[in-house]
């Protein structure tokens, strides 16, 4: 019996009466309990299996919501592989994660109906499900199918049953498969920097096809039994924080910095604006300005800085609440082995790790699962920094690799590529973030006008990017001004 198995027998046990995951319904929030969320999860594992789906791959395309999170689950313990796409890929990237990942049956949302219409002629093997149609039928006749509570086979604890996205060098993202002991090897490390219960309230606002939202928010609600609210609408979120008073929030630094002006604004204090019950703020997904981490120590607000990656669960550093160090990337996990490659004459070298939440590999990419390892065994992050006393410092990237300050990775190099092939003039391109916004040089061949119209160029080919990737300024120059520079 895996942990995840064990987890939900006990939580049915312990709190199946208890109201668990909340999402807002016509202006209101909705509960479940845990109770219906693992009888739920039953339902729609019998009904997947009876159309034969055990050991395949189920894509989930959606925003944040009860049913994901039941699919995830559903999928993970007794199906095969849960895929995680995010609500934002259109176009080539839907089309990739479609046919990598070899995914037989994809549930996705109707705000995205515009999109799977677009790929789903080139995949006429797939079975595509919009939730907001099927999911209730699904899971009644699933109910009609189950044979009772927990009589299903759970996976195995060490084979693959999620895949995570997560951008790299190359064109795409890659597909990071994790097991359910990768999934639930940090609970304990994260339990000793804060003491989650039942009575914590969670409001999650990052996205489920990320790892830490999915695994440490999510996920881990069901070690800890402490309540979710989905966000309704990030343009009222200020408003339902202080509806739903979270103890526990986490978000990237974007969005605690649009906090902050906002009480600032509105002069009132910034623990009440974040529903003035708060006691755990986690922060990660890019570099930590001093400056707003300052604001929220002064404002009584400890903000515990995070730092992982897809590959390692979303476990490498975790800050303890104590820990007031401005450059500080997290206190190291205590159960992981991690070093610094090559370290400088300050310390600083790529980290390094080894530990039951680093990843199995990269799906169908054998060569790009080697080149992540070096010849110890450890995961190389790619990431340039620093372990001194059990504080985790980082610098930069070592590849092409941007953050912006939603914490987003975007490759620089797929960026480029897409503005070079989109109109023949285009010598080269070099993308790159500047104020806070993903900006483009563009430079023209020998002989062809930097004049024209391009910004109908840059809405094309931002047509194609995601939400987040999409080029935001430009600049049009000759090539023999890069030569020169």
């Amino acid at each position: 019996m895996n942990e995840l198995e064990k987890i939900l027998r006990a939580d049915y046990e312990k709190w199946k009466d208890n109201e668990y995951l909340h999402e807002m319904v016509d202006g209101k929030y909705k509960a479940v309990t845990f109770g219906e969320f693992i009888e739920k999860v039953n339902y729609l594992a019998s009904y997947l299996l009876s159309r034969g789906y055990k050991g395949k791959n189920i894509g989930i395309y959606s925003p944040n919501s009860i049913d994901w999170m039941i699919a995830d689950v559903a999928v993970m313990n007794y199906i095969g592989i849960a895929v995680g796409l995010s609500k934002d890929w259109v176009g080539d990237n839907l089309d990739y994660a479609i046919g990598k990942c070899d995914i037989s049956c994809l549930l996705y949302s109707k705000v995205n109906e515009t999109h799977v219409d677009g790929v789903r002629g080139k995949y006429p093997e797939v079975e595509f499900i919009c939730i907001e149609d099927s999911f209730a039928g699904m899971l009644e006749e699933g109910k009609k199918l189950c044979d009772g509570l927990f009589k299903l086979e759970p996976a195995d604890e060490d084979a693959p049953v999620k895949i995570v996205f997560t951008s790299g060098s190359t064109s795409f993202p890659k597909a990071v498969m994790l097991s359910v002991k990768n999934i639930f090897s940090s609970y304990e490390a994260l339990a000793r920097r804060v003491p989650f219960n039942e009575h914590d309230v969670c409001y999650l606002f990052l996205p489920l096809n990320h790892t830490y939202g999915s695994i440490f928010n999510f996920l881990y609600s069901l070690v800890f039994g402490f309540n979710i609210y989905l966000t309704g609408d990030i343009k009222n979120m200020a408003q339902e924080m202080m509806l739903v008073k979270p103890t526990v929030f986490c978000a990237v630094p974007l969005v605690y910095t649009r906090f902050l002006e906002g009480a600032k604004a509105m002069n009132v204090p910034l623990k009440a604006l974040l529903g003035g019950e708060l006691k755990y703020a986690f922060i990660g997904g890019s570099v930590l300005p001093h400056s707003l981490r300052q604001a929220y120590i002064d404002a009584g607000i400890n903000l515990m800085n995070a730092y992982a990656l897809s590959e390692t669960s979303s476990g490498f550093s975790i800050d303890y609440p104590d820990v007031t160090d401005l450059d500080s990337a997290g206190t190291l996990l205590e159960y992981v082995d991690a070093k610094v490659k090559d370290p400088d004459v300050e310390g600083y070298g790529e980290l390094a790790i080894k530990g039951p939440n680093v990843f199995g590999g990269y799906y169908n990419d054998p060569e790009a699962t080697k080149r992540a390892f070096d010849e110890d065994g450890y995961y190389l992050t790619g990431d340039i920094g620093k372990i001194s006393g059990g504080i985790v410092y980082v610098r930069g990237r070592k590849d092409t690799m941007i953050v912006l300050s939603n914490g987003e990775n975007v490759s620089s190099a797929r960026i480029a590529d897409k503005v070079k092939a989109a109109d023949p003039r285009i010598a080269s391109v070099k993308a790159f973030v500047r104020d806070g916004e993903l900006t483009c040089n563009i430079f023209v061949k020998a002989g062809e006008s930097t004049g024209g119209d391009w910004q109908a160029v840059i809405d094309r080919v931002n047509e194609d990017l995601s939400k987040y990737e999409k080029i935001r300024k430009f600049s049009v120059a000759d090539v023999s001004t890069l030569i020169k520079g």
